[in-house]
């Protein structure tokens, strides 16, 4: 390959691996969001109740959204973009300082077709944007001349962006002091951004008054150590194995700048470490500090003149092996094969799209939560931008109660605290388990006085709304709402669709035919919404779902699709579509129809199911794999 086709042979190569993750946006970075867009539009850096609480841990992308919402973008694909361009410029960098030979573009390859750079640089969080400011920084500090200074502000950035990133940055430091340097014209580059991040961190912990930020003091101060970061660390390193043994047989570096390169890694490890692992998997802590050390090591290695066809096919075949594999486990091993028929179809299909059960749990408080009632929830993410919904985060993120209850151990003794009292108790209550779609059996202290009043259920877990009351908003307030979240997310069309079922359940036909061309405009074109957005009420990116309110419903079970619209006195047939050919799980439906015997039909054998006019329910279920069983309930459109 020659050196001008290696950067847009690289690129296209990047895109095409970091297709699949587009549009399935993190539910985490809705927090990001809505702290950037509150501190834009009201001045005050401040969750979206007011509260003066650090529920961020990435200030410096925030910042840049907050840019977003004063230059009215579309700060949901704004989020989406900067790590996008963070990558291009990692790439483009270690290109530049990569070898003209094979082995050079071998580890070209491997950096571009590493999963977790390819899925961490479209999702939407900040993990490639500081990955890229360590990348830089490093490359600065150890390989290029008279830059330590420029450097050192790099590293001061990234030191606000992620909150390891001040180990970077010390570590930084104390290499421009041990390792000899050119200090020509950096020094005051350096004090001027020394001084600009003591003046921040002055600013922050007199407008927070608090020295920890909640992020430090609910996932890290009352965790032990135990194996699960060393686990997962080892499943992320795995991965990148072809990356590491490309760069070794194209160059080597002295002894005591192999043990500076390293130095990125080795900080981003003991954070995963640390924190017993990362529930978000993908290598999202260990990714910025590979990309930090494979720039460092490109930036002062002494390049080989060749190497043997035997140690260039081993390598290659290492390469295309982990290519081949992502790190999806928490606290395990566990290596997952890529979908080669995901990648092939979502090329050229980059609209962007919500993944679920978000889009269901907003649109589930929209239509029932009345404006400014408080809810206590697990998690926050994209329910902490719903317009005039006073969110409480059991989980301490965005409320400091919680989160000092939980560093000192005493988070039930909190929550209990929070329930007990029946005059400043939350009228409604959101319980998740992420472990699987059972939920544990919750105390009566928790959910006396509440009645489930939604269960959202998919692949990978399960919701659970409770409420106190039986009050809802009116169809003006919804409407009104409505109109908020969708210019605050204009380019969501799993939104966009829920606001039109809402404005039709409301009577509004002119309204939700506008709201559903819309979504339909910009719908994910993947197989599995072949018959969406029009026939579809409840949606579902990439699991199997288990709730809905409207009529009709769409599912995927590992690679096969079904959707469907059904309504009284139609005749509802289950439509099935498959990738690859690939061998179906077993789908079995049943209509629970008062006018005769339950009725039970194989779709995959063109089977109809029937349901007069007083059916209201048909229930599917799909067995995804030898063990593992879905079940879908679907509510049918009144009359």
């Amino acid at each position: 390959m020659t050196h001008r086709l290696r950067i847009p042979v690289a690129l296209a190569l990047f895109a095409l691996l970091a297709a699949p993750s587009w549009p399935g946006t993190v539910d985490d970075v809705y927090i990001t969001l809505a702290y950037a867009r509150h501190w834009a539009e009201t001045g005050a850096l401040a969750w979206t109740t007011g509260e003066r609480v650090e529920g961020y841990s990435n200030f410096l992308f925030m910042a840049l959204m907050a840019l977003g919402v004063l230059g009215r973008i579309d700060i949901d694909l704004l989020a989406q973009l900067v790590p996008l361009l963070s990558a291009a410029v990692v790439v483009a960098m270690v290109e530049r300082r990569l070898p003209h030979t094979l082995a050079g573009t071998l580890a070209l390859v491997a950096l571009v077709t590493w999963a977790p750079f390819n899925h961490w640089s479209v999702v939407g969080l900040e993990t490639t944007f500081y990955g890229m400011l360590l990348a830089t920084g490093w490359v600065c500090v150890l390989g290029v001349p008279g830059r330590w200074g420029i450097g050192i502000a790099l590293l001061a950035a990234a030191s606000i962006t992620r909150p390891e990133g001040a180990l970077q940055l010390a570590a930084a430091a104390a290499t421009v002091f041990l390792r000899p340097v050119d200090q020509r014209g950096a020094r005051w580059v350096a004090f001027a951004a020394l001084v600009s991040l003591a003046a921040y961190h002055a600013a922050r912990i007199q407008w927070f008054d608090a020295l920890l930020p909640t992020s430090y003091l609910v996932k890290v101060s009352p965790i032990g150590l135990t194996r699960y970061g060393a686990l997962q660390l080892t499943g992320d390193l795995l991965t990148a194995a072809g990356l590491f043994i490309a760069l070794l047989v194209a160059g080597r570096t002295t002894r005591r700048d192999a043990l500076w390169v390293t130095v990125p890694l080795a900080i981003q490890a003991a954070t995963l470490v640390r924190a017993s692992g990362d529930w978000m998997s993908w290598g999202r802590l260990t990714m910025p500090g590979v990309l930090a050390t494979v720039a460092a090591f490109a930036s002062v290695a002494v390049w080989r003149s060749g190497a043997s066809r035997a140690a260039l096919g081993l390598t290659a075949l290492v390469v295309v092996t982990a290519m081949c594999f992502e790190p999806r486990g928490y606290g395990a091993i566990d290596l997952n094969r890529r979908s080669v028929s995901n990648i092939a179809r979502s090329v050229g299909h980059l609209r962007h799209g919500l993944d679920t059960p978000i889009a269901e749990d907003v649109s589930w408080v929209i239509d029932n939560v009345p404006l400014d009632a408080a809810a206590l929830v697990v998690d926050a993410g994209m329910l902490g931008d719903v317009p005039r919904f006073r969110l409480i985060d059991m989980r301490g993120l965005t409320h400091l109660p919680a989160a000092k209850a939980i560093a000192a151990n005493r988070a039930e003794e909190w929550l209990r605290a929070t329930v007990s009292d029946a005059a400043t108790r939350p009228a409604f209550l959101r319980l998740a388990n992420w472990d699987g779609v059972v939920h544990p059996p919750y105390p009566d202290w928790l959910v006396g006085g509440f009645s489930l009043r939604a269960d959202l259920r998919y692949g990978g877990g399960s919701i659970r709304w409770y409420a106190a009351t039986d009050q809802r908003p009116t169809p003006a307030e919804r409407r009104e709402r409505w109109d908020e979240m969708l210019r605050r997310h204009p380019s969501h069309p799993f939104l966009a669709w829920h606001a039109a079922l809402s404005a039709a359940e409301t009577g509004d036909f002119a309204r939700a035919e506008r709201l559903a061309e819309a979504a339909e405009r910009r719908w994910p074109s993947m197989a599995e919404f072949r018959d969406a957005p029009r026939s579809l009420s409840f949606v579902s990116a990439t699991r199997a779902l288990d709730w809905s309110g409207g009529r009709g419903f769409a599912l995927q079970c590992q690679d096969v699709a079904v959707s469907r619209m059904l309504a009284p006195e139609e005749a509802a047939r289950l439509v099935v579509s498959f990738a690859d050919d690939k061998e179906h799980p077993g789908i079995r439906a049943v209509v629970d129809d008062p006018c005769g015997p339950p009725t039970e039909a194989d779709p995959l054998g063109g089977g109809w199911l029937v349901a007069c006019p007083t059916a209201r329910s048909v229930t599917v279920t799909v067995a995804c794999g030898p063990e593992v069983d879905q079940t879908v309930y679907v509510q049918l459109a009144s009359e």
